[in-house]
């Protein structure tokens, strides 16, 4: 049906096809733990919040518009190159920005049917339409997403770990797959949770970019690291790549308190080792016990599990 409102008759077709994301609700003003956005069970340590606070004064003042501090941060903690980072208000903004960047009108994106639902929905939003690779037993399959590329492909996304399924790509597969994928379609793996995988086989990615220069790396400060709260994500690429994110993001596109708290967590290893530890622990345990109540639980590398129950009827 053709919209009658005349300032919205020419709208991108696509956008009337987005169902609005909807973030974990809370019905309950007191509750125990909420687990519906995978967020980190543990506060910042008190040090960087003394340091926010001390910050706070500056807050007249726009933040550093290329995040330089953060960026070297970043370039520090994993011997990457600072000059192929851009950072972004959360990874999601990463993610707008290559598609804006890389797709467009009747272009196609391919993305996994068990991923992350935000694909789709800035897909949709630059004017492509989102194919969907089938997953086989919900784990991404690199075969199926290969036999989707078609000569409208721009952009294949895909989450390593998946979310919400939890599930790996190991460095081998991955290494062959993006041999095989044309070097005209930019690959993003969205890595928010990489930082939980212990699987030695496993690569985030990172060392990958120099031989694959259509490879960006995502990666967020939101699950691991306890910012969620602020925002704040960065994507790894190659120069080329990295030098057209930064002409279309937004000037000030990290705040102040991002920027500081962002940079100051990355030093905090005995922070990170206890997140891991505690996941690992916790994990193991929860995925036992429902087991031994009779549920299906698919093998998880990330804080969350994906859970399917032995009958059809829910609980009363």
């Amino acid at each position: 049906m053709k919209n009658k409102i005349p300032y919205l008759k020419d709208i991108k077709p696509g956008i009337n096809k987005i169902e609005k994301y909807i973030s974990g609700e809370i019905k309950k003003k007191k509750i125990e733990a909420k687990l519906s956005s995978n967020e980190s069970p543990f506060e910042i340590p008190k040090k960087i919040i003394h340091a926010i606070f001390k910050e706070l004064r500056f807050s007249n003042k726009y933040p550093d518009g290329d995040s330089d501090i953060l960026k070297s941060s970043i370039a520090k903690r994993f011997k990457i190159k600072k000059s192929q980072i851009v950072c972004g208000n959360g990874s999601d903004d990463i993610l707008s920005l290559i598609c804006l960047a890389f797709s467009r009108e009747d272009s196609e994106v391919i993305c996994s049917n068990n991923g992350f639902l935000f694909y789709p929905i800035i897909t949709y939003s630059s004017g492509a339409k989102p194919i969907y690779a089938e997953t086989e037993n919900f784990s991404i399959s690199i075969k199926n997403i290969k036999e989707r590329i078609s000569k409208k492909t721009k952009i294949i996304f895909f989450a390593n770990p998946n979310n919400p399924t939890g599930s790996i790509i190991l460095r081998k597969e991955l290494v062959k797959a993006l041999k095989e994928i044309p070097k005209n379609i930019i690959v993003v793996i969205d890595g928010a949770y990489a930082e939980y995988v212990i699987d030695k086989e496993f690569s985030d990615g990172l060392d990958l970019v120099k031989k694959f220069p259509n490879l960006i790396i995502t990666r967020t400060f939101s699950k691991i690291y306890s910012l969620a709260a602020f925002r704040v994500g960065w994507g790894y690429s190659s120069p080329e790549i990295i030098q057209i994110l930064e002409k279309i993001r937004g000037p000030f596109n990290v705040n102040l308190v991002a920027q500081l708290a962002a940079s100051k967590i990355l030093k905090e290893k005995k922070f990170i080792d206890k997140a891991i530890k505690h996941n690992i622990k916790y994990r193991n345990m929860i995925e036992e016990k429902l087991k031994k109540m009779g549920f299906l639980v698919f093998k998880s590398h990330g804080n969350f599990l994906l859970v399917k129950k032995p009958f059809e009827n829910n609980f009363n």
